[in-house]
């Protein structure tokens, strides 16, 4: 870091009312150089989308089955710019478990 942007951070840190003090103490540590791993990312998923590829991936089908299946209404994608579509990762997964349970039974039957 370079000397100008830990001025400005020990500034904010002395003078910002608006600061937590969980905040102080993490830019104090960012001043200090000390970096953090995240050791968990709670519900990040909630807000993650998936290209169709992607949901095609997951659900171990084609990029057409999923097409298929948005054109049936059974997957629900999101325009997030003009023309480029996105589907809700918690939508996917949930699809894909409601889906494995009815896919186990036939496996099975196929293999006795």
């Amino acid at each position: 870091m370079n000397t100008t942007s830990r001025a400005i951070l020990q500034t904010v840190i002395a003078s910002d009312a608006a600061l937590s003090g969980d905040e102080r103490n993490a830019l104090q540590r960012l001043v200090n150089g000390e970096t953090e791993v995240p050791t968990a990312v709670g519900n990040v998923s909630e807000h993650l989308f998936v290209t169709q590829k992607k949901a095609a991936e997951l659900l171990s089908v084609s990029r057409v089955t999923v097409w298929r299946m948005t054109k049936d209404s059974l997957l629900h994608p999101v325009e997030i710019l003009p023309g480029t579509w996105r589907y809700p990762y918690q939508e996917i997964a949930a699809f894909g478990r409601a889906a494995a349970p009815a896919a186990a039974p036939a496996s099975r039957a196929s293999a006795a």
